[in-house]
């Protein structure tokens, strides 16, 4: 289970680095649909991923692959 919640993370960490301007051409939607991602799948404490909207300039949140940091913190033992 924890593999398909890895891949799904770094799906969507690829598109936010590549193509995230035109998937989210809103101000913040990228970062609100990041949080309802790995909220969903890690629980509450993962609202972490909220900080990539420290970068109102949208330049450096896609060089931070966050919801894979989140999946990789995650990581049963």
């Amino acid at each position: 289970m924890w593999t398909r919640k890895l891949i799904i993370c770094v799906a969507y960490d690829f598109l936010d680095f590549t193509v995230g301007r035109i998937l989210f051409p809103i101000p913040f939607l990228g970062e609100i649909i990041g949080c309802i991602i790995c909220i969903q799948m890690f629980g509450r404490n993962e609202i972490l991923y909220a900080l990539e909207a420290i970068d109102v300039t949208e330049q450096f949140d896609g060089f931070i692959p966050m919801a894979t940091i989140i999946a990789l913190k995650n990581k049963p033992n």
